[in-house]
């Protein structure tokens, strides 16, 4: 005779044996509404919609990545191309600038070769040399004169005739009693003089104009003022030709 109690055993430990079983999952189904009355039914597992899901978001995030970087790119080029253009131009200005400057310098030397012949060809013919002249490139203008103590201080401004083209070169600015000899002229900037003018022009007050510039100097002086003072203003381009000599009695 069976064991009633065996077999409610038997029974609780199959029954708890179905109730822990995992059930199986079962694949997403599609539907597909093609036309009116027409329906397609398909069965898709879940693993292949999110690794679609995973494909779309990264496609979405290189296409983004990929589009700034041409835009990136699209801007650079641009802001390139304009920097080239005001390259070109600052270049195209410069080269006519130096052109209008090589022009000028090739005038003034013939300006200054022919004025050199004829005063050499007076010479030899016994004339006497007319006084030189220069070509107007630069002038001075409110010429003034200060002494205080034993310091003599000469003001002016150097003005640039050449309205379009800058000028540079060196000054100077000598002083002496009239009818000194030229041992007791003082010059400014100091420098050792040749039969009244500079040896070496580049030791000359540089300037630079495109307008004017003010120019000052200042004179030590050795004794009193007995005779009216001779002012000279020397004036040299970048090449140590003197372009510009002028004397003013004070």
């Amino acid at each position: 005779m069976a064991d009633p109690t065996r077999n409610m055993a038997a029974g609780s430990t199959g029954k708890g044996k179905i109730k822990n079983r995992t059930p199986k999952r079962e694949p997403l189904t599609i539907m597909v509404l093609k036309r009116t009355g027409t329906v397609w039914t398909g069965k898709v597992s879940a693993l292949v919609l999110i690794g679609a899901g995973v494909f779309f978001c990264c496609y979405i995030v290189i296409t983004l990545m990929v589009l700034y970087h041409y835009f990136e790119l699209t801007r650079t080029h641009e802001t390139s191309q304009a920097h080239q253009a005001e390259l070109t131009n600052a270049l195209d200005t410069a080269h006519k600038d130096l052109e209008r400057a090589n022009q000028q310098s090739a005038l003034l030397e013939a300006y200054i070769t022919e004025r050199r012949e004829e005063r050499l060809a007076s010479v030899a013919e016994g004339e006497v040399p007319p006084e030189p002249t220069f070509p107007d490139l630069v002038d001075i203008s409110q010429l003034t004169v200060a002494h205080q103590d034993s310091v003599l201080t000469v003001t002016f401004n150097i003005i640039n005739t050449q309205e379009e083209t800058p000028i540079s070169g060196y000054i100077f600015v000598l002083a002496q009693l009239k009818g000194a000899d030229h041992d007791q002229m003082l010059i400014y900037p100091p420098c050792p003089l040749n039969d009244g003018l500079p040896v070496v022009f580049q030791r000359g007050q540089r300037f630079i104009i495109k307008r004017f510039k003010m120019i000052r100097s200042k004179h030590t002086l050795t004794g009193p003022l007995t005779e009216p003072l001779m002012v000279k203003i020397l004036v040299y381009d970048d090449q140590g030709t003197l372009i510009f000599n002028k004397t003013v009695e004070v």
